[in-house]
């Protein structure tokens, strides 16, 4: 028992006396040795100078190397890839191409470049790529992507700046279209300011290849309105005519509802905006007319378009032309004879069906007042006005006024 403790005693002693020795001669006498220093970061220097002669770094040989250095074994113990690294400086170049250059090792300011030096410069030769530098504007598209709360919308996303300036070899530019940024949130029901990173997107619509790619900023200012609204809906005013009743009408307003800002309870709000109004007798089958909205004063839209589409058709009654030289020339000036061109005109009518079926021309009267009539033998072209003669046409009306005819006055 007592011969296995001295043994275990003289190990450790052993031991101590070894790392004494070796403390001692690592700080009384520091002998020089070598080491090796693994991984070592290579950074580029010079890129400003580079750019300014329209040239970019593209692509290192190696962008970590290994290192074999001599010096005091004190000195050497400090070293690691933690605060030693390389540099390439490629401010010296003046084409593009592909440049051999050798690195240079930076070590700790506390560390003396005296009592260090590198075994081997061959090992610390990298091969620089270096390609002409190209810009390209690009704009900045912003995306909600969250959800409003109740009774809010989200307006138009803005972006500060609007377009981003990127640079590098031209065929990585070509697959960047545009810079996204994207803002969110669930129920938002303020407006939302961010500062958010943008991502490069290629024409595909999904995120593109960036390499060598440089952009003049990595973030950009989004705002989002978002506000109160309600929707009030848009009306037109059907005036009856040719032989249509506002009923006789299928009317479609597109959109049918223009969306607001709600300010304070909203009470000043009216129920619904009107279009103007339409006279039917002007409509022709199926018709179609773009009308201006104009929103109150005070009141303020919401993403609200400037004109709305108001399509009519009338499908429930019947329209025809009809022949009628039932024309009668009135105010004709004293020693003039007036002569028709055509003693027909061509006039449509429309209403009930059985009614508009069973007409003839007789019941069309045509009248044309020649008191401001030009005097001379010209051909000239007079408004005429039409009407409806007889009984039972209650359900049957002129379609359009704009009718005329053409005639000579001779003496």
């Amino acid at each position: 028992m007592k011969s296995t403790k001295r043994k275990i005693l003289n190990m450790a002693l052993a031991v101590l006396i070894s790392m004494g020795l070796w403390l001692y001669v690592v700080n009384v006498e520091n002998p020089t040795g070598s080491g090796h220093l693994r991984d070592l970061a290579v950074e580029v220097q010079g890129e400003e100078t580079l750019e300014s002669r329209g040239l970019m770094v593209t692509e290192l040989s190696e962008e970590r190397m290994n290192l074999k250095v001599t010096g005091k074994k004190k000195t050497l113990m400090r070293l690691d890839k933690k605060n030693v690294y390389l540099t390439v400086d490629v401010s010296s170049i003046t084409e593009v191409g592909e440049w051999d250059l050798t690195c240079r090792p930076v070590f700790p300011t506390q560390v003396s470049t005296d009592s260090i030096s590198v075994s081997s410069w061959n090992d610390m030769k990298v091969t620089v790529t270096v390609r002409k530098q190209e810009s390209k504007t690009i704009p900045v598209r912003g995306e909600f992507i969250g959800t409003e709360a109740d009774g809010c919308l989200a307006g138009t996303v803005e972006t500060d700046p609007a377009t981003l300036v990127i640079k590098g070899p031209s065929e990585s530019l070509d697959q960047v279209s545009y810079a996204l940024v994207q803002v969110g949130g669930e129920s938002v029901s303020d407006t939302i300011q961010e500062q958010v990173n943008v991502v490069l997107m290629g024409t595909d619509g999904q995120a593109a290849d960036v390499k060598n790619v440089t952009i003049s900023a990595t973030s950009v200012q989004v705002t989002v309105p978002v506000r109160r609204v309600v929707s009030i809906p848009l009306t037109v005013t059907l005036q009856p005519g040719g032989g249509a009743m506002a009923e006789d009408a299928d009317c479609i307003i597109s959109p049918s509802s223009v969306t607001v800002v709600e300010e304070g309870d909203g009470l000043n709000l009216p129920e619904s905006i009107s279009l103007g109004t339409i006279d039917l007798s002007q409509v022709y089958g199926k018709t179609s007319y773009s009308l201006p909205i104009q929103l109150p004063e005070g009141v303020t839209g919401w993403n609200c378009p400037s004109f709305a589409t108001v399509t009519l058709s009338l499908e429930k009654l019947a329209s025809r032309q009809m022949a009628t030289e039932n024309i009668t020339l009135k105010n004709v000036p004293q020693g003039y004879t007036a002569q028709l061109v055509n003693p027909t005109l061509y006039v449509w009518v429309r209403g009930d069906p059985s009614l508009v079926a069973q007409m003839n021309a007789n019941q069309i009267a045509v009248e044309v007042d020649l008191a401001r009539a030009n005097l001379g033998d010209e051909l000239q072209r007079l408004p005429a006005k039409v009407s409806l003669v007889g009984e039972g046409l209650e359900g049957v009306g002129i379609i359009g006024t704009n009718y005329s005819v053409a005639l000579t006055l001779t003496r």
